[in-house]
Order: C-alpha cells, then sequence, then structure tokens
C-alpha cells in the first residue's frame, strides 16, 4: 500500500491509498505519480466545495428575488405573505413560520398567518408589546431568539411541537407594523447568516404589508398608486445584476486585481477599508503601510505562483486607530488574462473579543486552580501558627536564654523560612499563570514549560489520586512561541485528560522532535476513550460532553486556535475504553509565510 495526503493550500482534508498485490511494487517514481494525483484531487475537492456553496447562496438569492419580485407584482397580501414564508422555511429549512400585525392604537399584536396554525386558531394568539419573544422584538426593533421554548421565561404561548424561535420585527420607515417568526422542532441557536436572512424576509413582508395597507386606505387613488407599483417595479428592474448587487452589500472589502497585482476593481467596503481609485490602477501592495508593502507583495506573489487560496493579517491605520484586517487572496482565471481576488474583512473587533475570551479562560481556569491552592497552603500555614504560638509562649520568660526551651527558636523560625517560602511559591506559580501572556514570542524551552504546567496542575486537591508519567526528550530545541500561550494549552490538555480519567490514573506527558523542522508533545490517558461520533466534534467552539457548570466547552477551541497561530496543528488519537492521546505539533521556526503577519 502506498498513501500520501490530499492538501489544500497547506490542509490536509483526506489521503489518496494505492495498493499492489506483491510486496516493494512501489518506488519513488510511484510515489511522485500520486503525490500529483493527490494535488489534483484536492484541488477539485475544493473546488466542489466552493461551487456548493456558491449554488447554495444562488438559491437562497433566487428565493429573495421571487419574494421580492411577489412584493411588487402582486397586492393579494394573503397570496404575498404565504409565498414568503414558504421560502423563508424552505431557505432556513424550519419547520413553520408565521406573522403578526401590530395595531398601533390598543399596543396589542394579532397572528395573521401561519404555516402549520389553522385561521380559528390564530386569532386566539394575542400579545402586548413587549410580551413573549415576538413582542420583546417588536419593543426592541431588533431580532430575539431563544434555543428552547420550553425552559424560556420569556414564552408566552408553549408550542408542544416547536423547540426554537427566532423572532424579527417588520419596520417600514421608522414605525414597526408586526413580526416574523419562524420556529424549528429541535433545540437550535439560529446563526448570524440565518438572522440575516430572517431579517431580508422581515423587510420583503414588511413592504408586502405596507403595500397591502397603502392600497386599501388610497383605494380611490388607484391611478397614483399604481404609478408608484410601476415606479418601484422599474427601479427594481433597472438595478444591477444580481452578483453585483451581492458584492456591493458585502461587508468585506473585495478587490480584483490584474496580472501585475494592480487594482482594477474594488467594492464600496473594500474603498473604505482601503481608500483607493480603481481607474488609477495602483498595485495593491502600495496601498497598505510603507513598512508592510514588501511584504504584502510577496504574499501576492505567491498565490500567483501557487495558485492556491492564501490568508493573512495586516495592521491599517484609519482615523487615529489601527484596524487589524484578514487577507484572504486566490487567483481567478479571467477569459483573457490571469487576475487575483482580494477580500480584505475588518477583524478589528473579533480579535478584542478573542483577546478577551483567552483572558476570560485563564481566568476562569485560575478560578479553578484556586481551591486547590488554598487547600496545599492550610498545612504551612498551620505550622507558622503553631510555631509562632510556641514562641510566644516562651517569650515571657525573663531568663528565656538561659532555658533549655528556648534552644527550639532557631528551629522554629527554620521551619516558619520555609512554609513560607512554600506558600510564596505555590502563589507565585499561580500569579504566574493568571499573568496576560501578550503576543510576544521568543525561543521557549518546552520540557521546561510542560514541567511548569504539570506542577502548577499537581497542587489541585481533585487530581490528587492522579499519576504523572514524563517523558522529555533531552535533545528537545527550543520553538519560537508565545510561553504564556503555550502554557494555556498544556493546562488545558492536561486537565481534560485528568477528567476524562475523573482525577485517577496515569497521565503520560512525552516530547520528541518528529523531523528537521517539527517537535510533538503528547498528552495521553487512560481514560475511556472518545466515541466515534463525539470525536469530529471535539473542537467546536461551547461543544463539552461535561455536566452543566464543569465546562464551558471552549479549551479545545482555543487551545486549537492558539496552536494554528503558531503555524501547528492538535491531533487525536483514541480508542474506546483505552483512553485518547492528544499530539500538540509546533515549528521550531516560523515559516515564510507566517511572517507576513504584523
Amino acid at each position: 500500500m502506498l498513501s500520501v495526503p490530499l492538501r489544500v493550500g497547506g490542509q490536509i482534508i483526506g489521503v489518496i491509498t494505492a495498493f499492489a498485490t506483491s510486496t516493494g511494487a512501489f518506488g519513488e517514481r510511484h510515489q511522485t505519480v500520486l503525490e500529483s494525483f493527490a494535488d489534483q484531487a484536492g484541488i477539485a475537492i475544493q473546488n466542489a466545495r466552493l461551487f456548493e456553496e456558491t449554488q447554495r447562496r444562488a438559491r437562497e438569492t433566487q428565493d429573495l428575488l421571487r419574494a421580492g419580485h411577489a412584493v411588487n407584482q402582486s397586492l393579494d397580501v394573503g397570496e404575498t405573505m404565504r409565498l414568503i414564508l414558504n421560502q423563508a422555511r424552505e431557505v432556513l429549512e424550519v419547520h413553520t413560520c408565521g406573522l403578526f400585525t401590530l395595531d398601533a392604537a390598543t399596543g396589542e399584536l394579532t397572528a395573521i398567518a401561519s404555516l402549520d396554525l389553522p385561521a380559528e386558531d390564530l386569532h386566539a394568539i394575542r400579545l402586548h408589546v413587549g410580551e413573549g419573544i415576538t413582542g420583546v422584538a417588536v419593543k426592541e426593533r431588533r431580532l430575539v431568539q431563544t434555543t428552547d421554548l420550553y425552559r424560556d421565561p420569556r414564552v408566552r404561548y408553549p408550542q408542544s411541537a416547536q423547540r426554537s424561535m427566532l423572532a424579527a420585527p417588520l419596520i417600514v420607515g421608522d414605525q414597526v407594523i408586526g413580526a416574523l417568526t419562524v420556529l424549528r422542532t429541535d433545540v437550535h441557536h439560529f446563526t448570524a447568516e440565518e438572522e440575516s436572512l430572517v431579517s431580508a424576509f422581515a423587510d420583503q413582508a414588511a413592504m408586502a404589508w405596507e403595500h397591502a395597507r397603502l392600497f386599501s386606505s388610497v383605494r380611490t387613488y388607484s391611478e397614483r398608486l399604481e404609478a408608484m407599483v410601476e415606479a418601484r417595479t422599474h427601479e427594481l428592474d433597472e438595478q444591477k445584476r444580481f452578483v453585483d448587487v451581492v458584492l456591493e452589500t458585502l461587508p468585506l472589502g473585495l478587490f480584483v486585481l490584474d496580472a501585475d497585482l494592480r487594482v482594477i476593481s474594488a467594492n464600496r467596503e473594500g474603498a473604505a477599508l482601503v481608500p483607493v481609485d480603481p481607474a488609477a490602477r495602483r498595485p495593491f501592495a502600495e496601498l497598505m503601510p510603507p513598512a508592510k508593502a514588501a511584504g504584502v507583495r510577496r504574499f501576492l506573489e505567491g498565490v500567483v505562483t501557487a495558485r492556491t487560496v492564501r490568508h493573512a493579517e495586516q495592521e491599517l491605520p484609519a482615523g487615529g486607530e489601527t484596524l487589524t484586517v484578514r487577507l484572504t487572496a486566490t487567483p481567478l482565471r479571467a477569459p483573457q488574462a490571469t487576475h487575483v481576488l482580494v477580500l480584505v474583512e475588518d477583524i478589528t473587533l473579533q480579535k478584542r473579543l478573542e483577546r478577551q475570551m483567552l483572558l476570560t479562560e485563564r481566568l476562569t481556569t485560575a478560578g479553578r486552580r484556586a481551591a486547590g491552592v488554598a487547600h496545599e497552603l492550610t498545612n504551612p500555614l498551620a505550622t507558622i501558627a503553631g510555631c509562632a504560638e510556641a514562641l510566644k509562649e516562651r517569650a515571657h520568660d525573663p531568663h528565656l536564654r538561659d532555658l533549655d526551651a528556648f534552644k527550639d527558636f532557631p528551629g522554629y523560625l527554620s521551619l516558619i523560612e520555609e512554609e513560607a517560602y512554600r506558600c510564596k511559591e505555590i502563589t507565585g506559580n499561580l500569579l504566574h499563570f493568571v499573568r496576560d501572556p501578550g503576543s510576544r514570542r521568543a525561543p521557549t524551552d518546552v520540557n521546561v514549560l510542560v514541567e511548569k504546567a504539570l506542577e502548577l496542575i499537581g497542587h489541585q486537591s481533585r487530581y490528587a489520586q492522579s499519576r504523572f508519567a514524563r517523558r522529555p526528550d533531552p535533545e528537545l530545541p527550543d520553538v519560537v512561541a508565545n510561553e504564556g500561550q503555550l502554557r494555556q494549552v498544556f493546562l488545558g490538555l492536561a486537565s481534560n485528560a485528568l477528567d476524562a480519567m475523573d482525577g485517577r490514573g496515569l497521565l503520560t506527558v512525552a516530547t520528541r522532535r518528529l523531523n528537521a523542522r517539527e517537535i510533538e508533545i503528547a498528552f495521553s490517558d487512560e481514560g475511556p476513550g472518545i466515541p466515534d461520533h463525539v470525536l469530529p466534534r471535539v473542537f467546536d467552539p461551547f461543544f463539552t460532553t461535561k455536566a452543566p457548570g464543569q465546562g464551558t466547552g471552549l479549551g479545545l477551541a482555543i487551545a486549537q486556535g492558539i496552536v494554528a497561530e503558531h503555524e501547528g496543528r492538535i491531533e487525536v488519537d483514541t480508542r474506546v475504553g483505552s483512553g485518547t492521546t492528544f499530539r500538540v505539533i509546533l515549528p521550531v521556526h516560523p515559516s515564510e509565510a507566517g511572517k507576513v503577519r504584523p
């Protein structure tokens, strides 16, 4: 058998394998050929994924367009609302949808349409503004959701068949006229993309309802209303093609570069992030700060040469502050020339939130360690108190120096000093852990860092029955890393391993050099292992198998993010009933691509 990985942009997405019936059938030539096939297969799979995403977005777009056309072509409000609700259910893959209207005089919301409730049941559903999930959405003029209707105290009309719900206000001008609701039969958190789609359908529903209201209220002015509808229809028909609309409303900067990496087109968001006049055809690298221009140019040239998607981060000055943006570049084959597509995403807030999340995780972990530290401090403090009391009793004797009892005085002082230093060491380790590691990277001795992590975790009383096996590689080279961040990764993996063994069993931590470029740190436990249906989700944010209150589901996700920032990876080997091994693989030195980051 001969196996080679399928790679896309430096990421392994699978394996391609060839088999032969005789031993020693494969040579270096066979491996070269199979690697070529693997490269082509990886590109094909990636293209298929991108095509599927494009098709999905195109379907969503067509549904929104059909709903928009229905709004502008039909004055039958019932038919239009049913179309919008059906399109929303199909696009969002929910169980049902409903509509409420607001009586401004009474402040009461009334259900007028639903895909699953009969008409006679709708009129019984009435809410005041601020009451229930829908009432809150109308009152606060924003999307409101609940992941579990059974457990949300705000719910006014619980439905046995539904579990999660998202409500969006219908707004026309500065007036709220009703609400659109979507419901699912499972416990579900609606994503930002789903919220955006619901908001779009709510806008369509609001427009349809407003059209119907205007038609009924100014029936005697039918000619004027017809002219307004015709003008609105003409305005929609004169808009650019839908793809152009998407690009202009995309919350990302988009630049199209020619073969010489000069800007030939930019959308509105891109021009706001990086001011440029496409007519000037300036090189994209010249739009960056002078100190970063050369690095960005090499980054773009690498994209053209490798013909792969690449990412980089840059800092841009903007109105007295600094924005952090992510550059995503991909080659684009045009009919007559080779172009490069560059997406510029403002991730300033995201970076701030990531740093805040890391700090919060460290503080949470520090709180859990504090109980163990406090337990360890009990005995030294008791010894100090006992010695102080003994010395105090002996100090009452005026002939203290002539009595044999005073000879214990130096011994007590030594004991006090010893215990005080032990307390200082414990608290010092704790303070060292909770200190913000910052972003500075320097050569780091991984063996020493592992030892410090195990020493700190060993002070916890709940792991008192655990055993530790250390297998450091004495020839392990230093790695260029952020010590504080790696310490957090090691503490998290060690804690997870010990928790998997219920605070008992053997945790083995081994380090070794994989090759000339990488090292490995392996955390192996004797726990029950990870089931096959759980393994693909262990790195998902907020996913945890621990009991409520014992885990946030962020530890492994944060650890993976930290290791990825160090251009490394985390691999998992597990066997149900035989334990689990998490392997942290880090490069000894950052790659050239990594140097593009600020």
